[in-house]
């Protein structure tokens, strides 16, 4: 439940200010590119990743579990498991290539919600992005690139 109730941008200065304060560690500001040093490039994109990826996995394991116990309720599994098929991860793995219709669906609308969603936690972290670009192309009146990442937005959605 934290992870779809704490906005990312609260989480990310949450990581910044505990990680500055409890480990004497700060992120690295600035952007490295990863030709230049691939070691630095993936440290400096790690926090933002895992701080993006905490909320948009918190909604897939919800609805992952919702519907694998809902698929464990159905006819056709209390039948395999009345036939004799092997309890526990035989079974699961049985009941989840079903359940993860849904999921997959969910997954789908939140690419477009992790492209337009990445502006904050990039300002925060000092990092070139998707969300940069989109904004910076707005101010500096860009249609060409604005166009572009609202069509891959819209694309990546799949709900229009």
């Amino acid at each position: 439940m934290a992870g779809l109730s704490i906005p990312d941008f609260w989480l990310a200065t949450l990581v910044i200010t505990f990680a500055a304060i409890w480990v004497h560690w700060i992120p690295p500001i600035g952007y490295v590119s990863f030709w230049d040093s691939p070691w630095r490039n993936l440290q400096q994109f790690l926090l933002p990743a895992a701080i993006l990826g905490y909320r948009l996995s918190s909604a897939t394991m919800r609805m992952t579990r919702s519907t694998v116990l809902e698929t464990l309720r159905e006819d056709y599994v209390r039948t395999a498991w009345a036939k004799g098929l092997a309890g526990g991860s035989s079974s699961y793995k049985h009941a989840l290539k079903n359940a993860l219709i849904p999921v997959v669906t969910i997954v789908g609308g939140q690419l477009g919600t992790l492209l337009a969603g990445t502006f904050v936690v990039e300002q925060i972290f000092a990092l070139p992005g998707m969300g940069r670009l989109t904004v910076e192309a707005i101010l500096y009146r860009d249609y060409p690139v604005v166009q572009t990442n609202v069509m891959l937005v819209a694309a990546t959605l799949g709900h229009a």
